[in-house]
């Protein structure tokens, strides 16, 4: 029997893309806080992913990745104002 294929989906975030690429652009913002901001982003945006995924609570790729920003920079002691995050 052989079937159509209907769809087919690839996680090209994280696979095709490197989500660490953002490093250098945050070192020139926050000297010397490049790595351990982009891993504390990456991880809080994946977080949030899971967590509003299982609530059933959509929210637009951007907002979430906003927000772990915002995380990540308040763990750090960053300051991020708006004019900031539009570079990222």
């Amino acid at each position: 029997m052989r079937r159509t294929l209907k769809a087919l989906v690839f996680d090209a975030y994280g696979t095709l893309f490197d989500v660490h690429s953002v490093i250098s652009t945050c070192n020139q913002s926050f000297p010397g806080q490049g790595p351990a901001l982009s891993q504390i982003w990456r991880s809080k945006q994946l977080e949030y992913t899971r967590l509003l995924s299982l609530m059933g609570r959509y929210k637009d790729f951007w907002r979430v990745t906003e927000s772990a920003l915002l995380f990540a920079c308040k763990n750090l002691g960053l300051d991020c104002p708006p004019a900031t995050r539009v570079l990222y």
